[in-house]
């Protein structure tokens, strides 16, 4: 057991010498003297001043973290954005290839219905003639 004899500055502390066996097991004091307060305090200074290098440590720390992940962010956009603006541009070449070839497809269309129109013109026979005119009319139409 612990028993306080006085318990002021410049007393012993005891601790109870007796145990459930009667023996005497340890005896223990301390001597609180102002240099054991004096020793206190320098303890309770040095863990202070060491929590506060701890947390200025977790505060750079977390700062520059978020500035690192702001500039990781800002990166991604500007990746995305770019990669975004050239598959834009591909996308309207090829758009316009696209148009490109249906338009010389149209006018090879369009040469070959004259043609075929041409060619039934010159037969001699009035029903070709007929079948001319309605075609060259549907091509020009086309036009």
């Amino acid at each position: 057991m612990f028993s306080c004899a006085g318990c002021m500055v410049g007393k012993y502390l005891e601790l109870d010498a007796t145990t459930t066996d009667g023996g005497v097991d340890q005896v223990a004091t301390t001597m609180m003297t102002k240099e054991y307060f004096e020793d206190l305090g320098r303890i309770a200074e040095t863990n202070a001043k060491s929590a506060q290098e701890s947390a200025q440590i977790a505060t750079e720390y977390w700062v520059a973290s978020r500035e690192r992940n702001n500039r990781v962010a800002q990166e991604i956009t500007r990746t995305l954005t770019e990669g975004m603006k050239r598959q834009t541009k591909a996308n309207e070449e090829l758009t316009s290839r696209i148009f490109e070839i249906l338009e010389e497809r149209d006018e090879a269309h369009k040469r070959f219905f004259a043609q075929w129109a041409e060619a039934f013109t010159s037969v001699p026979f009035e029903y070709t003639r007929q079948a001319t005119r309605e075609a060259q009319k549907k091509t020009a139409s086309l036009r």
